[in-house]
């Protein structure tokens, strides 16, 4: 199984209009962010986690653009806001595309985005948290996560893992993640906030899964690439946009 990180950047990408790089070096390629997403590949089926703003740029980069599924994490703007370009690849495909979302995430696409995921192109399924469902051979197991006052979906698919937008966790999600390889964790923040984990909780979470291998996305102005590589451990990693991670089966 591949994963490609489509996007790692915080909600207002990488430079910021207003922040530019910030504390990031502008020479470094790996310190421009598209809004956070990514793409799960095995055996010719191919699965997409969120829809940010830029997913149509993110997408030219890839060859085979046929969609199995979309899935989303949650419904603000720079995990949806790119979801009409989708679209007309869903119509070229010429087929249905099951999306799986939460039930506030579907009533929110109903009364605010009806236009665009309209029955004749899109299958909508409610996920129930923690109740696995599958995409042709691959087993999704959706993940309740608490992002300020809004539910959002972390996913489990065999031994990886994407955690994103999130500040906590109940037992039964951190039950959920353990024996993950591979753990794609964001909302990675250096302070302390009521949305997304900080760098020490970040740590603890870390200690408590053990996973082999963890990228760091929803990454900010204050994260430069090449600082992160040589403060932490190495098995700890800042992901950057193009990254593709091979999962052993």
């Amino acid at each position: 199984m591949k994963v490609r990180i489509l996007g790692c950047g915080p909600s207002y990408g990488m430079p910021s209009l207003t922040r530019g790089f910030g504390e990031c070096d502008p020479n470094n390629p790996k310190n421009i962010r598209f809004r956070s997403s990514l793409l799960i590949s095995d055996k010719g089926t191919q699965i997409l986690i969120d829809t940010p703003p830029e997913i149509r740029l993110q997408l030219l980069g890839v060859k085979n653009r046929k969609l199995d599924a979309l899935l989303y994490t949650h419904l603000h703007y720079d995990h949806t806001g790119g979801a009409d370009d989708v679209n007309k690849m869903v119509m070229d495909q010429g087929r249905h595309l099951d999306v799986y979302a939460s039930q506030q995430d579907l009533d929110y696409f109903k009364n605010h985005q009806a236009y665009i995921f309209k029955d004749s192109y899109y299958h909508l399924h409610k996920i129930q948290m923690f109740k696995a469902f599958q995409v042709n051979h691959l087993e999704v197991l959706p993940i309740k996560q608490y992002h300020d006052n809004l539910i959002s979906v972390g996913y489990r698919i065999g031994d990886f893992a994407y955690s994103t937008d999130l500040k906590k966790m109940d037992k039964k999600g951190f039950d959920a993640l353990q024996g993950i390889h591979t753990w794609v964790l964001g909302g990675w923040t250096r302070k302390e906030n009521n949305k997304h984990i900080s760098f020490d909780e970040a740590m603890s979470w870390v200690e408590k899964i053990k996973p082999k291998r963890v990228f760091l996305t929803h990454i900010g102005t204050h994260m430069d690439y090449d600082t992160l590589c040589q403060k932490l451990p190495k098995y700890i990693r800042p992901a950057y946009d193009g990254l593709v991670v091979n999962i052993k089966a």
